[in-house]
């Protein structure tokens, strides 16, 4: 499974979510989401300006952690 970790990466930086959504021209509520909702998977074109704002490539964004029974998003078991 993916999640995202947007919220470790404004905490590591001192940005706001409220900065943010100003500056990449992201909606506040879309910009709570991916802060608040680890799970949530937004559009690629979100995940660009997220990116592109923060000055970090789109795989930074997001990690793979295990998913149930111990599989990741492609269906390998995480010790593969």
């Amino acid at each position: 499974m993916l999640r995202l970790r947007v919220r470790e990466i404004l905490r590591e930086r001192g940005i706001s979510q409220g900065r943010l959504s100003r500056e990449a021209n992201i909606p506040i509520n879309l910009v709570r989401r991916l802060v608040n909702d680890k799970h949530y998977m937004p559009s690629s074109l979100t995940l660009w300006k997220v990116a592109r704002y923060l000055k970090v490539p789109m795989e930074e964004l997001l990690e793979e952690v295990e998913g149930p029974e111990g599989e990741t998003e492609n269906g390998h078991h995480a010790e593969e």
